[in-house]
């Protein structure tokens, strides 16, 4: 199960990455942002739940809206 919380990490972390540099922002801070919040998730699940792949399923659920906040965020802010 480890392997499986790493690998949803690392995924995390290159999505988000790659997603900061094409809107034209700072690729590592978007990164640190999706990895912070994928851990926050997976601990707070893990805590509340107990079961290891519901919590590695509830954090990437959460991270993905955390991405779509961003990107809409970002779309505001440039449409200005």
């Amino acid at each position: 199960m480890l392997i499986l919380i790493k690998l949803a990490a690392i995924a995390t972390v290159i999505i988000f990455y790659q997603t900061g540099k094409r809107n034209g922002e700072n690729g590592f801070k978007w990164a640190l942002i999706g990895f912070i919040g994928f851990v926050l998730g997976f601990a707070l699940s893990m805590t509340v739940i107990g079961e290891t792949l519901i919590s590695i399923l509830i954090a990437c659920v959460g991270v993905y809206f955390t991405r779509l906040q961003l990107l809409k965020m970002l779309s505001k802010t440039n449409s200005f």
